[in-house]
C-alpha cells in the first residue's frame, strides 16, 4: 500500500522533532546512536505493530545504558498518544510475552515537550531509572485523531537554516558534528599527562581496526581525525616510541580551534556592527 500525503509529512514531522531531541542530548555529551520515526497509520497492519498510533524513537548506545541499568535494554520512546518514555526490557524477556510499555518510565509532561525537557528526564533517569518520570501511561490524545493538527504542532521543530532536508541528514550531520567537537576538544584540552594503559598487542590492532571503519564516516571531518589518529598510534608503536612523535591529530585539532575562534569572533564583530 502506497504511502499517503500525509503520512508522508507525519514521518518526516515526527523525525525532525526526535532529531531535535537528539541534538540537545548530543551537545550534553550523551552517546545517541539513531533516531527512528513511524506515521504509517494507513496501513493497518504496520500500525499495529506500532501500537496502534504514530511514534518515533532516540536511540542510545549500549555502553551507556549500562551505566544506569546493568541488565536491562532500554531507550527513550515518543509515543503519539502519550509523549515520552524511557522503555526498559530486562535482558532475557524478549520474546516473552507482554507489553512493550510494560515498565516504563513516562515523562508526563505533555505530548510535544521541549527537547531541553526531555533532556532533563534523561538526567534524572540515570540518577534513579525506577524512580525518574511516573510509572502511569498519561494520555493526551486518542489514537489516530486530529492527526492533521499533529502534524502541524511537530512541524514547529524543523531547522529552518538546513533548508528542509530528510531528517536522517540532520540526525547524521548533528551526530557527526558532535563527536567531530568532543575529539577536538579533548585534543586540545591541555590533559597531556602521559597515562599508562595495558594494552595487548591484539586490542591495538582492533582499536586501528575501528578507526579504520570510522574513517568511512560521511562527515569528512570525523573522517580526517580517524585517518590521523590511527597514523599517529600505529606509528608510534615498538620501542622507543614518544607521545611527542606523530601528533597529525593533535594538530588538526589545534587548527580546527583556532577555526573555531576565528568564527566566533566574526560573529561576535558582525553582532557588534549591528
Amino acid at each position: 500500500m502506497a504511502e499517503t500525503p500525509l503520512a508522508g509529512a507525519l514521518k518526516n514531522a515526527i523525525g525532525h522533532y526526535v532529531t531535535a531531541v537528539a541534538e540537545k542530548l548530543l551537545a550534553e555529551g550523551t552517546p545517541v546512536s539513531s533516531v527512528s520515526a513511524w506515521g504509517r497509520f494507513d496501513d493497518d497492519e504496520d500500525r499495529e505493530r506500532h501500537h496502534n498510533d504514530v511514534e518515533g524513537s532516540v536511540n542510545l548506545n549500549e555502553s551507556f545504558v549500562r551505566r544506569f541499568l546493568p541488565d536491562a535494554e532500554a531507550g527513550l520512546h515518543w509515543s503519539g498518544t502519550s509523549g515520552w518514555c524511557l522503555w526498559i526490557l530486562p535482558k532475557g524477556r524478549a520474546g516473552a510475552g507482554g507489553s512493550f510499555y510494560d515498565g516504563a518510565r513516562w515523562l508526563g509532561a505533555g505530548l510535544i515537550p521541549e527537547p531541553d525537557r526531555v533532556a532533563a528526564f534523561l538526567s534524572a533517569v540515570q540518577l534513579d531509572p525506577h524512580s525518574a518520570g511516573s510509572g502511569d501511561r498519561p494520555f493526551y490524545r486518542q489514537p489516530l485523531e486530529d492527526l492533521p493538527d499533529l502534524c502541524e504542532r511537530l512541524r514547529v521543530h524543523r531547522r529552518i537554516d538546513y533548508g528542509n532536508p530528510s531528517y536522517e541528514l540532520r540526525f547524521d550531520n548533528a551526530r557527526c558534528g558532535a563527536y567531530y567537537d568532543r575529539t577536538a576538544q579533548a585534543l586540545t584540552s591541555g590533559a597531556d599527562d602521559i597515562v599508562n594503559v595495558p594494552v595487548r598487542k591484539s586490542e591495538l590492532e582492533a582499536l586501528l581496526h575501528l578507526l579504520e571503519f570510522a574513517e568511512g564516516s560521511s562527515h569528512k571531518p570525523v573522517r580526517l581525525f580517524a585517518d590521523y589518529l590511527a597514523g599517529d598510534i600505529a606509528q608510534r608503536r615498538g620501542e622507543g616510541g614518544s607521545v611527542n612523535e606523530h601528533r597529525r591529530a593533535l594538530a588538526y585539532a589545534i587548527e580546527a580551534k583556532e577555526r573555531r575562534e576565528q568564527a566566533q569572533r566574526r560573529q561576535q564583530k558582525d553582532d557588534d556592527g549591528e
